[in-house]
């Protein structure tokens, strides 16, 4: 019961830590700084599926179910990605609370995409 107990409160603690983090990123002026996280756990997702893949294959193909394993692979992709989402919400939300009118980081910054202050919303 202790080890549960603490397990929840560390998974708490790394929770708010990332949060807090990519709120302190994401202010920053430039994209790329909140994008560090969100670009790093992807990368993590990615090289663990690509890990995984030869045992998920080699298991499956013993079964018989190569659509198994695919099945099985997209799958721990998308569970693996969902920090990579959560992470990239905050920033997402942190640029919209900035006046940021679209913060895609994909897009070329223009006078239009920050809001002015004068002109009313």
């Amino acid at each position: 019961m202790t080890a549960i107990v603490f397990s929840l409160v560390l998974i708490a603690v790394i929770a708010f830590g990332l949060w807090y983090f990519e709120r302190y990123f994401a202010r920053k002026p430039s994209r790329t700084a909140g994008l560090v996280m969100p670009v790093a756990f992807f990368i993590i997702s990615v090289v663990a599926i690509i890990q995984s893949a030869p045992s998920v294959f080699s298991q499956m193909a013993k079964t018989g179910g190569i659509g198994g394993a695919i099945l099985t692979l997209v799958l721990s992709f998308v569970i693996i990605n969902l920090p990579t989402l959560l992470v990239y919400v905050v920033y997402y939300r942190t640029r919209r609370k900035m006046g940021e009118d679209r913060p895609w980081p994909l897009r070329p910054r223009t006078d239009d995409t920050v809001k002015s202050k004068n002109r009313k919303s």
